[in-house]
């Protein structure tokens, strides 16, 4: 893994999908009438431009599910016009849960602007929080677990009159094929996450017959060496070599091996948590491990070689302090 990937707190994986302000305003109401120009979203106001390109918008969308033959589709009281090929079995998506979503997204006109599925992974994101786009953020509850199908997105519940530059115009409908991997509440597999980390942590030390300092957040730290003169604190910067490891001790990065420590700020969120707390413990020169849970580190996510739920162990010199 690139030393970079230390530099970051976990984001989207995806920057279409980045929640942005649309050209017109929220919708949200009755979508009774059969015209194009009727049963126009709410909450536009009287702004006229914004109705017209809802009613394009709509217009747009009728067209293509005609043109395309698909039948069954749907229209929420927002403009959203969805389709359902797969109900799915699990549990419905709720707000504040976190899910995974493979998409496919295009334009009217085939174009594919972005695919989760040709990465291999699919896009983890907490739902109705503003994270993704509107119509992402409405149309993924109207799915179960394992549910599968097609998001027709006006372009006020997408980019709007902004469009995303070199990939998505202006005014752009968009269409996600989409499919709900899974679904769940953070709180409740933070919770779970966090007692079968413990245990594994437990495992290792034993192991490993290391005596670790445990804190207050469950970060384990093992001193080694302690280094001489003062100890980093929140603000300065810091240069260290480190191997990273799972507790089966495969290794999945080092700056070792480079031959080049990471720098960075610390205290400023530019690493993961359990870097910026664990650092603190070492003065120029110290030596140690690191022993960091789910929490501490990368949580559900899976992140290139680092699975979802991992205890992640450092080997970690302090280099420099400035």
């Amino acid at each position: 893994m690139n030393s970079m990937k230390f530099l970051f707190t976990m984001t989207l994986l995806s920057g279409f999908l980045l929640a942005c302000k649309a050209g017109g305003a929220d919708a949200g109401a009755d979508a009774a009438g059969e015209s194009a120009f009727s049963a126009l979203p709410a909450g536009l106001g009287g702004d006229s431009a914004a109705l017209a390109q809802a009613a394009v918008d709509r217009g747009l969308i009728e067209k293509y599910l005609k043109d395309n033959k698909i039948k069954g589709a749907e229209m929420t009281p927002t403009g959203l016009f969805y389709t359902v090929t797969e109900k799915g079995k699990g549990a419905a998506v709720q707000k504040g849960h976190t899910v995974k979503v493979h998409y496919t997204g295009k334009l009217l006109d085939g174009t594919v602007f972005d695919s989760s599925v040709e990465r291999g992974e699919p896009l983890e994101f907490p739902i109705g929080m503003g994270r993704v786009i509107p119509g992402w953020d409405e149309g993924i509850p109207l799915f179960a677990i394992g549910g599968k199908g097609t998001l027709y997105i006006p372009s006020a519940l997408a980019y709007g009159s902004r469009g995303f530059p070199g990939s998505i115009p202006a005014n752009s409908v968009l269409i996600f094929d989409i499919e709900v991997v899974d679904a769940f509440d953070p709180a409740v597999a933070e919770a779970k996450a966090k007692v079968e980390s413990e245990a594994k942590i437990q495992a290792y030390l034993q192991e490993k017959g290391l005596k670790a300092s445990k804190t207050e957040s469950g970060l384990y730290y093992v001193v080694e060496t302690p280094g001489t003169g003062a100890k980093p604190t929140a603000g300065q910067t810091v240069s260290v070599h480190y191997t990273g490891k799972f507790t089966d001790g495969k290794e999945f990065d080092s700056s070792v091996g480079r031959g080049e420590p990471i720098t960075f700020p610390l205290g400023q969120g530019r690493v993961i948590k359990g870097w910026d707390e664990g650092l603190t413990y070492f003065a120029k020169g110290g030596k140690g491990i690191l022993i960091i849970p789910p929490h501490l580190g990368y949580g559900s996510g899976a992140r290139g070689p680092i699975p979802a739920n991992s205890v992640l162990v450092f080997d970690v010199e302090m280099v420099e302090i400035k």
